[in-house]
């Protein structure tokens, strides 16, 4: 028996022995690589088997042999830099010849956004970014626009909030609007979109093109001068007819809280024994020295006892297939987010994603196509609002003290500082949203003739919010007195439909090519906001529900309705590959325009001229030099034109603004000139100047008393902006064993407002100032007299400035009298008749951007990082002066002669010292280096035989890092504040969520059969 058995087994295994020596076996093959324009050889391009190690380079004469374990199904790689691969199975074959083409993606990519047909990005007469799926999961952004970032020059997002699933505030080239937002239309597979990108998987997309100049946007009139991001999903088409395919990602990681601003450690408060304990106490009692150096007996970390690292687990399943005859396609996917962020106790966000493309030849000439997302997210929102308390909390205040009862929180724990715990706040109240949100495209594709095609598109956006707050009845403020409580319930609906029909023709004519397209577009926007809130609740605890039981309500609503019937023609011609000619015109016509106006033109007229079609250029495969002028327009809000009253007890009481039948978009009209370049078969270089006269900005202008109203909206402002944009990316190494892959672009960017009609002005409660004349962005902030100059006019007569003022050691003038006193106090600039003056202090706009991506590859392994730097900007610190005892007050451990009294640093409003209203003590230089993005990943090959493909293990970090001098959390903090946003209104206010740091790990797979 047990014979039988080895037999078995031995016949079983040489079987097997005998199979696999058929399938892979010792063979050698050998062969040349070329280039394929001039057939000279290749030295250095590699030839590998495919899912081995496999591999070796080509020698100085083009010339390579292989030995190894492969068979005859086994498949042939060559590559070599700046040339595109070719795959070859080895059948029975022992000698290749093998030539390879150059290469040129970026300028062989094609753009289908703004353009008549789908163009080769080396055709077109102005500048379009478009960022490939490669690029975008190096390290997959949380939404689009974190992706985006540091990717394309000229592009600057900041997050409006750090709280998960925040939206962000995307600005293209600069300012294009004094009132409303810089962010661009995002076109997601054909939708125009009105909501935010939040909603967004990054793991479905395909592409993102990125159009920054009114005329690569002019194709979409009066919705584009703030420019386009087209986001272009997967697609089940990308497969081989008869493929299908199975893929895997999960995520998983903590994120937390990088720098965190310091706090004093010593306090003007007199300590003494506590008359039980005979432990130090901190009292109520103010020193009489005026000195903040009185140290702590014991201090808490209460920012970090506030923030706790929280998860971050993100589950992505996607399936795509292409049938057997071409003509059946579909990419469907689910994806899972949950992300608590770094707030004690509040959950975060919850985000779910289902998506579902199809494409079906119903004929050979008839095409229909569908693009669908539904996104559902439900939000903890506690921690909105907080900070200024957690700011508040004394240095030596500890958050997790407990009640008498042993409860947690206890909510006076502060000595100083009259405000409450902000962890009792949390674990007492109820604040989240939920929103569902549905993006659906339909398309019919009919083509009569090779060179002619018709097409009936509808696309809508749909979304549905809804938030609930409760503050519950006998909650306690910081002096223990129970509230009445207060309860708001809100819900909005926005639905946005396009109905678009167009016809395009590509035909070529001898030497020239033609494309051309002609569109009509109807657009319908509806939305529709109710809120009811009430205090006084009848009802203690938090299950409450229902506004019915308080005993005070209120209420308010919003609904607007937006129509437009658009028209265009765009055609592009080119003469034999080489001089090109672009030109496009588009009407416009929306409810939002006054009636008197309701038609405005948009147009565009761009040129190109390839100068390596006419002459050879050693070094240079491809360079095409471009200008362009477009006119892109931005829409009115939509009360604008009317005349609108205030309502008290629901009756009118007074005309708020005058209408105006004459109020026409603004216009972003833009000269663009550029460069692209690709040489050496390895890098490809961009250079754009563009100079933006904004035009008919639409601004609330104040009125004189008699006109029978404070405001009107009219079309009074224009900003004139200059950018100057390079990029440059390629390989720099590549064989068979490592490569290097290295980006940057850089972007200087400059803005001033040069028609302003009526008064400046600030914006509500701030120092930014709007002003003819001014660059944008330009604060007016209290100075502080740091030279004698500066004081001559508060001088007394027949005194010398020297008797009065004097410089002390920090550089600021104060007055001879006080110095080295508890009254020294440094000096604000005034006018003549004594009063302090504003002047224009700091400028928001950096002074240039650059991010630099690398990508390293050995054998296996890759790691991938991206590093922006901003040099200059300025930031306003807002969130110190409502810092209880920040670090800047701390004079302990100093010598004698550089402390400094409390009167000399207080926020005392106007009058106060340096952390006083306003003044330009609390100004910082922005500049900042930053590590947005790491990952380090491997590889595992080989297993196709299992079926598996692309199996990966990653780590990933982002925002790891940040140089800064800033005391802030974040010198690219922002706020939005009466349309003007957080990209260019650089205040760090004490109640904004802080960003914060992610790592995580990831593993990726997938299937194919």
């Amino acid at each position: 028996m047990a014979k039988k058995l080895l037999l078995t087994v031995a016949s079983v295994f040489l079987t097997i022995l005998s199979v696999t020596t058929a399938v892979a076996q010792q063979r050698q093959i050998s062969g040349v690589v070329t280039d394929g324009k001039d057939s000279l050889p290749l030295v250095g391009a590699v030839a590998r088997i495919k899912g081995t190690s496999i591999a070796t380079s080509t020698d100085v004469n083009g010339q390579f042999q292989l030995s190894g374990d492969f068979g005859s199904t086994d498949v042939l790689v060559v590559s070599y830099v700046g040339y595109t691969p070719k795959e070859e199975t080895i059948g029975n074959k022992t000698q290749f010849s093998v030539s390879l083409e150059p290469d040129n993606k970026a300028l062989d990519e094609v753009i289908v956004t703004g353009v008549a047909t789908g163009t080769p990005k080396k055709k077109l007469g102005f500048a379009v970014a478009k960022v490939d799926a490669e690029t975008l999961q190096k390290v997959p952004g949380t939404d689009p626009a974190a992706a985006l970032q540091g990717k394309v020059a000229g592009v600057k997002i900041t997050k409006t909030s750090g709280a998960p699933g925040s939206e962000s505030d995307i600005q293209l080239r600069g300012v294009k609007t004094i009132f409303g937002s810089s962010n661009p239309l995002v076109i997601v597979d054909g939708v125009l979109t009105t909501g935010g990108l939040a909603d967004i998987n990054v793991q479905d997309i395909q592409s993102m093109e990125v159009l920054k100049g009114a005329a690569a946007s002019s194709l979409y009139g009066s919705r584009a001068a703030n420019g386009v991001i087209s986001i272009i999903t997967k697609r089940g088409n990308s497969l081989p007819a008869g493929k299908t395919e199975i893929g895997i990602r999960s995520e998983y990681g903590q994120s937390f809280m990088g720098f965190v601003p310091e706090k004093s450690s010593a306090t003007n408060r007199i300590i003494k024994p506590n008359e039980e304990t005979g432990e130090p106490e901190v009292t109520n009692v103010g020193d009489a020295d005026q000195v903040v150096d009185n140290v702590y007996p014991k201090t808490y970390d209460n920012v970090n006892q506030f923030f706790s690292p929280g998860s971050y687990l993100t589950n992505y399943l996607y399936f795509k297939g292409n049938s057997d005859d071409n003509r059946l396609s579909a990419y469907s996917s689910i994806e899972k987010t949950d992300e608590t962020g770094v707030v004690k106790m509040v959950e975060g966000l919850d985000r779910t994603n289902v998506k579902l493309n199809l494409d079906y030849s119903l004929t050979d000439k008839l095409d229909f196509t569908t693009s669908n997302l539904y996104a559902q997210s439900i939000a903890d929102n506690r921690a909105a609002g907080i900070f200024g308390q957690l700011m508040n909390t004394d240095p030596n205040a500890d958050l997790y003290q407990l009640n008498d009862d042993g409860s947690p929180y206890k909510v006076n724990v502060n000595t100083i500082a009259q405000a409450p715990n902000p962890l009792y706040n949390i674990a007492n109240s109820v604040n989240d949203s939920r929103s569902e949100r549905l993006l659906s495209y339909f398309a019919l594709k009919y083509r009569p003739l090779e060179y002619l095609s018709f097409q009936g598109s509808y696309g809508t956006d749909r979304s549905r919010s809804e938030s609930f707050y409760l503050a519950p009845k006998g909650r306690l403020d910081y002096n223990l007195n129970p509230s009445k409580g207060s309860i708001g319930r809100s819900n909005s609906i926005a639905r946005s439909q396009t109905v678009q029909l167009e016809g395009s023709f590509f035909k070529q004519f001898g030497d020239f090519n033609t494309r051309f397209k002609g569109q009509y577009m109807y657009e319908s926007e509806n939305y529709g906001y109710l809120s009811a809130s009430g205090t006084d609740l009848g009802v203690t605890g938090m299950g409450l529900t229902t506004i019915d039981l308080a005993a005070t309500k209120y209420a308010s609503s919003f609904a607007s309705k937006t129509v437009a019937n658009n028209l265009a023609a765009l055609t592009m011609i080119d003469y034999k590959d080489k001089y090109i000619l672009d030109a496009l015109v588009r009407r416009d016509a929306s409810s939002r325009f006054g009636p008197n106006v309701r038609n405005q033109i948009f147009y565009r007229v761009a040129g190109a001229w390839r100068l390596t079609e006419d002459f050879k250029i050693n070094g240079i495969q491809e360079w095409k030099l471009r200008a362009s002028y477009g006119v892109s327009g931005l829409r009115p809000p939509f009360e604008a034109q009317y005349e609108t009253y205030t309502l008290e007890n629901g009756l009118t009481s007074s005309q708020y603004t005058l209408g105006n039948k004459n109020l026409k978009p603004s216009f972003s009209k833009e000269f663009e000139a550029g460069t692209d370049i690709f040489f050496l078969n390895r890098f490809n270089f961009s250079l754009n100047y563009s100079r933006a006269r904004n035009t008919d900005q639409i601004l609330k202008v104040p009125l004189p008393a008699l006109a029978g109203a404070p405001y009107r909206w009219q079309n009074a402002g224009e900003v004139l902006s200059h950018a100057f944009e390079m990029s440059l990316g390629g390989a720099i190494i590549s064989n068979e064993t490592f490569s290097w892959d290295a980006s940057a672009t850089f972007d200087k960017i400059s803005q001033k407002i040069t028609k302003l009609e009526g008064e400046p002005y600030y914006l509500n409660g701030t120092r930014f100032r709007i002003e003819e004349g001014i660059e944008f962005g330009t604060l007016y902030l209290d100075k502080f007299a740091r030279s004698l100059d500066e004081v001559l006019n508060q001088v007394p007569e027949g005194m010398d400035v020297s008797d009065v003022f004097v410089l002390n050691n920090q550089g600021y003038v104060v007055r001879r009298t006080e110095i080295g006193t508890v009254n020294e106090k440094a000096v604000k600039v005034r006018d003549d008749e004594g009063n302090i003056v504003a002047l224009p202090t700091a400028n928001f706009t950096p002074d240039f951007n650059v991010n630099l991506a690398n990508t390293f590859r050995y054998k296996k392994f890759s790691l991938y990082g991206l590093i922006a730097w901003q040099q200059g900007g300025k930031v306003y610190n807002h969130a110190v002066r409502y810092t209880t005892e920040p670090k800047f007050l701390d004079q302990s451990g100093k010598p004698w002669n550089e402390v400094k009294p409390l009167k000399y640093l207080d926020n005392s409003g106007q009058e106060g010292g340096l952390l006083g209203w306003d003044n330009d003590n609390l100004i910082y230089d922005a500049t900042f280096v930053k590590l947005r993005e790491v990952s380090l990943g491997y590889d595992i090959t080989g297993l196709e035989k299992y079926g598996f493909h692309n199996l990966r293990f990653s780590i990933i970090g982002r925002n790891l890092l940040t140089l800064t001098e800033y005391p802030g959390f974040d010198p690219e903090s922002g706020m939005g504040k009466e349309g003007v946003d957080t990209n260019v209104f650089k205040f760090d206010s004490n109640e904004a969520y802080p960003t914060f740091r992610t790592v995580s790990a990831s593993i990726s797979f997938n299937f194919q059969k």
